[in-house]
């Protein structure tokens, strides 16, 4: 072969050798940068498997926690109402109480119109006995005057309205209020 027939393939060669080598070398790069997010991706995943995690187990305690509380909240309800209950029984002993009291106080007991038939029928009348309950002593609720002593004794000395509601840091209204209620209140036991 003639020299320059060499020179000429020699210069192919190199050229489809540099064309071919940098293929090579780039393959490799791109590998290794695939490896790369590859490994960053899987980091990433176990990171949010990790959070999850956290996440699940916080969400499971809230849970937890709110159930205890409706617990705790059901059973001071339950508390409640039973001492409402208590309060309301104790309320009407009471009542019947004060009922009993004041029906305790002498009263002649006749026999009705309505009654009377019925007795006419029966062969021996029997009188009526009196109902005769001891007496049981109710403590009075305090009075009024008891409950607001600084009003009163401002009122009693001539202080107006304004300025006692002014001194105790109440309204006029509420002052005024408290005042007819406690005159109601003498009315009802001197009347």
């Amino acid at each position: 072969m003639e020299s320059w027939q060499i020179i000429v393939l020699l210069g192919a060669l190199s050229i489809v050798g540099a064309v071919l080598l940098p293929r090579r070398s780039g393959q490799g790069v791109q590998t290794q940068t695939v490896r790369n997010m590859e490994t960053a991706l899987e980091q990433f995943m176990e990171n949010m498997e990790a959070d999850n995690r956290d996440l699940a187990s916080l969400v499971t305690k809230a849970q937890q926690d709110a159930n205890q509380q409706s617990v705790r909240r059901d059973n001071r309800i339950e508390e409640l109402e039973l001492r409402c209950k208590e309060l309301e029984k104790s309320l009407a002993d009471q009542a019947k109480l004060l009922l009993a009291a004041a029906s305790a106080a002498p009263v002649n007991q006749t026999v009705t119109n309505a009654a009377a038939p019925i007795q006419e029928t029966t062969t021996e009348q029997q009188p009526v006995p009196e109902a005769s309950e001891p007496e049981v002593s109710v403590p009075r609720p305090p009075t009024i005057r008891s409950r607001y002593p600084e009003l009163f004794e401002q009122h009693d000395s001539g202080k107006s309205v304004e300025a006692i509601a002014r001194k105790l840091a109440m309204n006029k209204g509420e002052v005024q209020l408290i005042l007819q209620l406690s005159k109601q209140e003498e009315k009802a036991h001197h009347g």
